[in-house]
């Protein structure tokens, strides 16, 4: 295998998405089509291969800089993932869009070039490049969500400033740890053969900055309320594709690549980035439960599945590690999933408030059967693969004898499954409004993204070990054997999903079988009378929102949620007061008097000048 191909993931949706910004809107659209197929194809080709392109770049004195990217048996499968999910969303959004004047502005041709960008963080052979494509995403979420919405700019702005908080603690972040004096400081193999100990404020402060531009992209807490804001103007193409799934798989695969490879972390750090993973399971799925807005509750509960990824990964454990891995990417199969469902309810209802919703199980059924799975999955269900890998990050907790965050991490999943049952009765069951009486199932250019992830999503449960054996384990270049999950519970505490699959399939047919011997009938519906009159459906309807009322009523808790739905605890609501407040303070020095302006000089240049003699 030549080794240019290494950048063929990278050039064929970049070139692509530059030449898609002069094309009119049709072949913009053939164009993004047949550019995330390619990508796609690109990405296969690399998987179970290891191999890398070097070429000198930069060399400024002791600072070596190759241009430099690799595939490994990790990687070239995440570069497979970035084409697939770019792949279906392209697919998605040209029957989305269709009726509606096509897709708004040029989006096929920024979706290429974030692709190109994910693609280059996940190949890249060295920090410096990872960052520059690490930017590269950043400045495409943006452009895409402010692409045909007039109401995304103040969304697009706030998740611009917190994920520009994030990179500039990345871009610090990598500074330190390339200053370390060694040959080529950046590249992978050196970080990897000299890891950083944090014992000192020097690898205590690195690996902070490198955590925190992680956890923004990623979306954990604090740093995460960008997604919730964007949920509303962004379309569910964009949602599924950067905020609920890329970004996610970014941010999360260099946490892993620094916690794993690059830094030693102590105890303390360790307990830290677990405590983060706990608050923000916890927080997100609260947040979740009490909203109305299925895209709103959809991103919630984005935010909420990160945290199993880094309550994993700090565990600092080999089962942790490989959960945390394995989450990332079943998070972006399930999760995009869901935001298409929601996305074709959108369009076929006219509304994604759950209160107007119900009934949509024979209307949609394809669009029901493709959420229930990915709800299922998301909530940790056997046997499907959000369990697999939440098992695996249980495990973690129990090996890292941490019994707090375990209960942590399972009462997340049990809130989880609380909060899909009043998405799925809302939207798919209870009674239908007289309103939705003419929907009808999605189109075909929708329902096969969704078709396609729902079948990975028991595929990559039920044969869980693959994924593991042949992808995930040389995240930490960990032998097949000691990953393998060919059929139970081994002495690592790793799940057999071989076993769980067969107990279940035995147990439903036992559940049929007994319900055939008694007699069980089909339920009868009918017609109900009040006081001699038909029940009127418009006026006598209870959608599923209306049970989780009492959440509201619990005090502390409550309360809580209320100001978390004000943005009491936002950092960008808190630090933008701060900064305003600051604004305002140096706008009332601009008198637009010359003699002022003159003062402020001589004070500033006092200044400068004390500080030279003090030195």
């Amino acid at each position: 295998m030549n080794a240019e191909l290494v950048l063929l993931p990278i050039l064929i949706p970049g070139v692509l998405g530059l030449v898609a910004l002069f094309l009119p809107g049709r072949l913009r659209a053939v164009l993004g089509f047949l550019g995330s197929l390619a990508t796609l194809a690109a990405g296969l080709a690399l998987v179970s291969t290891r191999e890398s392109f070097h070429h000198a770049w930069l060399v400024l004195g002791p600072l070596n800089l190759d241009f430099s990217f690799r595939v490994d048996g990790f990687t070239g499968w995440l570069s497979a993932l970035v084409g697939l999910c770019a792949f279906f969303t392209a697919l998605y959004a040209a029957d989305f869009f269709r009726g509606r004047g096509g897709a708004p502005g040029r989006l096929y041709a920024w979706l290429l070039i974030a692709a190109a960008g994910a693609e280059g963080v996940v190949l890249a052979g060295n920090l410096l490049l990872l960052v520059l494509c690490w930017e590269i995403v950043t400045l495409m979420l943006f452009v895409l969500v402010i692409t045909g919405s007039p109401e995304g700019a103040p969304a697009a702005a706030k998740a611009f400033t917190i994920l520009g908080f994030g990179d500039v603690a990345l871009i610090l972040g990598t500074v330190l740890l390339g200053s370390r004096g060694f040959d080529h400081p950046m590249d992978f193999a050196t970080l990897a053969a000299n890891p950083l100990a944090t014992g000192d404020l020097f690898g205590v402060l690195t690996f902070l900055l490198l955590f925190a531009g992680a956890a923004a992209k990623a979306g954990a807490v604090p740093l995460h309320t960008w997604i919730p804001t964007m949920a509303g103007p962004a379309s569910p193409p964009v949602m599924a594709f950067l905020p609920a799934s890329l970004d996610k798989v970014l941010g999360i695969y260099l946490l892993a690549r620094v916690s794993v490879s690059w830094v030693t972390l102590t105890p303390g750090l360790q307990f830290a980035v677990m405590a983060v993973g706990a608050i923000t399971i916890l927080a997100g799925v609260l947040m979740a439960m009490v909203q109305h807005d299925v895209k709103r509750l959809l991103s919630f509960h984005a935010v909420s599945q990160v945290g199993y990824m880094v309550l994993g990964i700090g565990t600092g454990t080999l089962v942790g590690v490989l959960g945390g891995v394995f989450h990332m990417v079943n998070n972006a199969i399930y999760k995009a999933c869901l935001f298409f469902g929601a996305g074709a309810v959108e369009r076929e209802a006219g509304t994604r408030d759950l209160g107007k919703l119900g009934g949509l199980h024979r209307a949609m059924p394809v669009t029901f059967l493709c959420m229930f799975v990915a709800a299922l999955s998301i909530s940790g269900v056997p046997p499907l693969n959000g369990f697999v890998s939440k098992w695996l990050v249980y495990q973690a907790c129990v090996v890292a004898r941490q019994p707090l965050f375990l209960v942590a991490a399972l009462f997340g999943s049990v809130l989880t499954l609380a909060s899909f049952v009043k998405v799925l009765h809302s939207m798919f069951w209870g009674a239908r409004p007289p309103a939705l009486d003419g929907v009808n199932e999605a189109g075909i250019g929708m329902r096969l993204p969704m078709v396609g992830l729902a079948i990975l999503c028991v595929l990559l449960g039920v044969f869980g070990g693959a994924p593991l054996d042949q992808a995930i384990g040389p995240v930490k270049d960990v032998p097949a054997a000691s990953v393998a999950l060919a059929g139970g519970l081994d002495a690592a505490g790793t799940f057999r999903p071989g076993v769980v699959t067969i107990l279940l399939v035995i147990g439903v047919l036992a559940g049929i079988l007994a319900a055939h011997l008694g007699g069980a009938r089909a339920r009868r519906v009918r017609s109900v009378f009040i006081g001699g009159e038909p029940l009127d459906r418009a006026q006598n309807r209870f959608p599923g929102t209306e049970f989780y009322r009492t959440v509201h009523e619990m005090p502390l808790l409550g309360r809580t949620l209320d100001a978390g739905e004000k943005g009491v605890f936002d950092v960008y609501a808190i630090f933008g007061k701060l900064g305003g407040g600051v604004i305002r303070g140096l706008r009332s020095l601009h008198t637009g008097v010359i003699t002022d302006y003159l003062f402020w000089c001589l004070l500033g240049l006092g200044a400068v000048l004390a500080v030279f003699f003090w030195c």
